[in-house]
């Protein structure tokens, strides 16, 4: 019983740190600031990321305008 909590706790943590190692994004070494930026803002995951935010963000001050309106 005891072997088992060790194994499942073990796999538990292997998939936490692999887990939060995938999402963190990739940096190379030696590459300027700069060059990081433009390389993450031309990348296509975070150009949907930044579209959905400025959408939803548009639809909360469409609501808030009505409600003042109103």
């Amino acid at each position: 019983m005891r072997n088992r909590i060790i194994v499942i706790g073990l796999v538990a943590f292997l998939a936490f740190a692999l887990g939060s190692r995938a999402s963190r994004p990739e940096i190379k070494n030696r590459e300027s600031v700069r060059h990081q930026l433009v390389r993450i803002w031309n990348d296509p995951k975070e150009r949907k990321r930044r579209r959905k935010a400025a959408e939803k963000t548009a639809k909360k001050v469409r609501r808030a305008l009505e409600r003042a309106r109103s």
